[in-house]
């Protein structure tokens, strides 16, 4: 039987791979392909021990036998909402950059507070919507550094040959 939380799921792929197809400026692969595997490492290394310290739990998630974490959020829906910040934000100032890390985590936070309230697909232990907020915020700036020195290396390195 499809429950509300596997509706859910669905759904957000759905969206994700809609975000990918019709909205991702694909000229800029190789940018892209490097951020999606940053924030996998960087998410699953940092929700793997926000899991184990008790602080959130997923009671409905992908693989529970494996993973306690929330692969779908970390693996899938969060590195593709991160691709789509790095191109919003490739030509902003820093200003720009600040405000739309901002507001990409106040969407995915004002999003994630009632999925904690109503679901069973994530449940707050020693967290807050606060502290979803301010460590996406950190994430979406993490992200955005490093490709940011990414295509410096890039260009470094390439005008050595």
């Amino acid at each position: 039987m499809l429950t509300l939380d596997y509706m859910i799921m669905i759904v957000a792929t759905v969206m994700s791979i809609v975000i990918l197809i019709c909205v991702i400026d694909w000229r800029y692969f190789r940018d892209w392909v490097v951020v999606y595997l940053f924030k996998c490492v960087v998410d699953f290394a940092w929700g793997s021990p926000v899991v184990s310290l008790k602080l959130i739990r997923y009671p409905v998630r992908l693989l529970p036998h494996y993973y306690e974490t929330c692969i779908f959020f970390e693996l899938w829906i969060f590195p593709i909402l991160c691709i789509w910040y790095n191109q919003v934000t490739r030509k902003r100032s820093l200003g720009g950059i600040l405000l739309y890390a901002l507001l990409f985590s106040a969407a995915i936070t004002a999003i994630e507070y009632p999925l904690e309230r109503y679901t069973r697909l994530i449940t707050y232990i020693e967290w807050s919507w606060f502290t979803t907020f301010y460590t996406l915020t950190i994430t979406f700036l993490m992200s955005r550094t490093f490709i940011a020195f990414f295509r410096w290396g890039c260009r470094y390195f390439e005008q050595k040959h």
